[in-house]
Parts: C-alpha cells; structure tokens; sequence
C-alpha cells in the first residue's frame, strides 16, 4: 500500500475515534462535573464516617459489576464490527452476551445481599454497610444489563446514546435523587435508596433505546447460532473476566484493604482522592470509546502499518490532553481536596502517587485494547493476575508500614509496572510502538507550564491560586505547543476534517 493510501486509511479511521472522542469528551466532563459535585454534596451533608461506608459500598459493587459483566461488553466491542458482514452471527454474539450478564447479576446480587453481614463484619465493622449492601445489591443488576446495552451503541458506533446513559442520565438521576432526599429530610438509608431508584430509570431508558434506536437484536436460539460459536464467544469473554478479577487485586484491592486495615474515615478520604485523578483518565478514555472497533477491522484486514500510525497519534494526543490535568491536580492537590472539607486535605500525598500512575497509564495509550483484538487476550489475563498478586501483597506491608499513604504507594507502582508491560508486549508481539520524536513537544510544554504554575504558589493561595493556576497553565501549555509545532498528522487530520486537502 503506498504512502498516501496507507495516510488516507489512517486519517479515516483516526476521524471515526475522533468524532466517538468527541462525543465522549462533551459526556465525560458533564459526567465528571456532576460527580464532582455529588461527592460535594454528599461529604458535605453526611459525616466523614457515613460517605466511608457509601464510598466502601460503591466500590464493592463496582468490583460485583466485572463478575455480572462477565467480559460481555469487551466481547461485544470485538465481535460485532468483526462480523459485519454476517448480521446471524452478531445477533447471536449480543445474545450470548445479554444472556451470560443478566444470568450472572442474578446470582451475585443474591450472593451479595446474603453475604452482607460476613462482609462488614471482617471489613468496616459498621451495621450501616450491611444495609447498605443489600439496597445496592438491586443497583448490581439494573447496573449490569445498562453496561451491556451501552456496550452494544457503542460496539455499532453510535457513541452518542453510550454517553448520554452512562455519563449523562444516569449522574444526572443520581444527584437529583440525592438532592430531592436530602430536601426530604431523609435519613441516611432514604439517601442510598435514592441511589437505587436512579440506577432502574436509566435501566427503563436504556431498554427503551435499545428498542427504538437499532434494528440489531440479540437472539440466541438453536437457529442463531452453532456450538462453535459458543465456543468463540467465551473462548475471549472468559479470559477477559478472569482478566478483569485480576485487575481487581491490580486497581481496586488498596480501597478493599484500607477499610480492612484503618477505617471508614480513611476510605472516604481515600476515595475523594481516587475521584480527583480519575479526572485525568478522561483524555484515554475518550479515545478508547471508538479505538477498539476501528482496531479490530483494521487488524482484520491485514493494515497493521496504518493501526501502527493510529495507534502512535492517539498516544500521543492522549499524553498531550492529560499532561495538562495532570499538572493542576499534582501542583494544587490541597487547594483541590480542600472543597470537600478540611479533613480530605490529609489525602494530598496519596493524590500526588496516583496523578503520577494516572499520567504514565495515558502515556501508554490503548495498548491494552491492542493486545485484546489482536487475539492476546491471555496476555492480558496473565498481566492483571501477576500485577495484581504483587498488588495484594505490596499494599499488605505498605499499609501496615505506612498507612494511608502506603496504599497509594504500593497501587501506583504496581500500575506503573503493569503499563510498561503491555507497552512491551504489544511491541515484542506485534510490532506495535507509539513513540516518535513528536512525543517529546508536549513534555517540553509540559515543563514549562509546571514552572509558572508552581510560581503562582508565592502571590496567591486557596481557590485564587486554583483558578489563576488553571488559567494561566492551560495559555502557557497552549502556547508552548503552538510555538513548538503542529506535527504532521496533526495537521493531516484536520486538514481532512475541514476539506482542505492543502494542509497536507
């Protein structure tokens, strides 16, 4: 394939990515907006200790939410854009994949609501998290048929009706739920049932637009499918699930482990920092909405040269949009944690480890999604149950040595490690490397916003010094970038996006 050819093909699919990121982004920040503003209301309207056992609760139905899903969503992303062609066979992969969900959700809400006293007694000691479990219980299921129903507008690219029931309807639900039962007067319980009655709204949404919005239904009947088929399905979901129980011990035992080894005050503080940095994984996973269908039929067809060129410009766009979010949260931490209350500013530390894990995870780029479609998924499962071995074992001492600070020491190291695995792996297997010359532009911008916005620090503090920061940050990162170059397939794909072929 010749050079401008191989260019076109990049160029298209980079737009697919781009528009689905696009699309993402608008949600994403609507979505992070809004959660930052529940965790306001809910640090600010309950005690430290009631938001531990609401943050401990989440997190335990998060990890419930992997084995409900059962690898369905990621086995969806796959296969229905493999099989475009043959609208038999995705049919019957959708179906296999509402069937495993809605089957498993069943049978761990029942395990959850039965186990609840077992699971505080060995962990917070708190009688307010066994009631809590048991309402969050119904949220598991309603959650996990909403992820499949997303999975599927996205697996079609209809990106748009994905973000606004994940990070529209359903944040929006969550805080007017919340909000109407503080007005209420509410107990604590009135404020968590709230919670449940948001999740089975945007369940009855989600339905409504699966059955309006696409022609494709699921169907699983001797007729849609052979054995070998099922075989197929499961032959990726299966170790995609194994994978992400292993990415458990990997990402989410530290919170699982602080409320076994310190206390609930601890997990909310803990929490409110994970809540923070996750804001810097908005940049990957704009672009990882879209990545692994245009992915997948790139590497079907044998145009591993353009995947590779695709794959270094989301990299690198990645690292460029999360540099900066990175610098605000690690260079005003404190200023940050202090809108929740005094008392979070004790997390500042552990929020500086995990901005630094967060920022390596986008340098990386979708390396993960690479290793899935190109058929390594036992790569990855190998990857996550290591990691997340040395994981448990790592936050064992260093929370006994060091407490909170210890967990987050111990997570993002091991985060570190796992990313540099995946980066190697798709390269040694594959061929596959991101890294050009072009990456070193944003660090060099980088590194000249960090030193005038550190410089604020002197003139100004508090909210001043965060907003003046932001501001001046983002014109100075901008501006370097600018006076520093646009790259090439920078301005390729924009000159494709605007029509105008001269930019090339």
């Amino acid at each position: 394939m010749s050079d401008e050819r191989s260019r076109d093909v990049a160029v298209a699919s980079l737009q697919s990515i781009s528009r689905g990121a696009l699309v993402f982004i608008i949600g994403r920040i609507v979505l992070d907006a809004l959660q930052f503003l529940l965790t306001l209301v809910l640090t600010r309207a309950l005690t430290s200790t009631m938001y531990g056992v609401f943050a401990y609760a989440n997190t335990l139905i998060a990890i419930a939410l992997v084995f409900t899903n059962l690898g369905s969503t990621n086995s969806i992303l796959k296969y229905v854009p493999q099989y475009e062609d043959d609208e038999r066979k995705q049919r019957f992969m959708l179906g296999l994949a509402y069937a495993t969900s809605f089957v498993a959700s069943f049978v761990v809400a029942a395990g959850l609501y039965l186990t609840a006293p077992v699971v505080t007694r060995y962990t917070l000691g708190d009688p307010l998290l066994v009631d809590v479990l048991r309402l969050f219980a119904i949220v598991l299921v309603f959650d996990t048929m909403v992820q499949i129903v997303a999975g599927t507008f996205r697996s079609l690219e209809r990106l748009e009706y994905s973000v606004f029931l994940l990070q529209f309807l359903k944040p929006v639900s969550r805080l007017l739920g919340v909000g109407l039962a503080l007005l209420l007067g509410l107990s604590f319980y009135g404020v968590m049932a709230a919670l449940v009655v948001a999740s089975v709204v945007v369940f009855l949404v989600g339905i409504y637009f699966l059955l309006t919005r696409l022609s494709l239904r699921p169907s699983i009947g001797r007729s849609a499918g052979s054995a070998s088929d099922v075989r197929e399905y499961y032959n990726l979901s299966i170790p995609l699930v194994l994978k992400d129980t292993g990415a458990i011990f990997r990402s989410r035992i530290d919170v699982l482990m602080v409320g076994f080894f310190l206390t609930s005050t601890a997990v909310g503080i803990y929490n409110v920092t994970l809540i923070v940095a996750a804001m810097l994984s908005l940049p990957l996973a704009a672009f990882n909405q879209l990545f692994p269908p245009v992915a997948s039929r790139l590497y079907s067809n044998g145009n591993l040269e353009e995947l590779n060129r695709v794959f270094s410009i989301v990299t690198r766009w990645t690292l460029t949009s999360s540099l900066f979010l990175g610098l605000v949260a690690a260079l005003y931490r404190t200023e940050i944690l202090a809108l929740f209350g005094p008392e979070f500013t004790a997390g500042a530390a552990v929020l500086a480890f995990f901005v630094a894990s967060q920022l390596l995870n986008n340098a990386v780029g979708p390396s993960g999604y690479l290793l899935m479609i190109s058929g390594h998924q036992y790569v990855l499962l190998a990857n996550q149950w290591v990691f997340g071995v040395c994981n448990v074992v790592l936050n064992y001492y260093f929370i006994l040595e060091y407490g909170l600070i210890g967990a987050a020491l111990a997570t993002a190291t091991i985060g570190a490690l796992n990313n540099v695995a995946r980066l190697l792996e798709i390269w040694y297997l594959e061929g596959l490397y991101p890294y050009t010359r072009g990456f070193l532009k944003p660090l060099a911008a980088g590194a000249g916003a960090g030193l005038t916005m550190y410089g604020l620090h002197f003139p100004l503090s508090g909210i001043p010094l965060l907003a003046a920061g932001i501001v001046v940050g983002l014109v100075t990162y901008g501006g370097l970038i600018w006076l520093l170059g646009i790259e090439r397939a920078d301005r390729e794909f924009f000159g494709a996006a605007i029509g105008i072929r001269a930019l090339r």
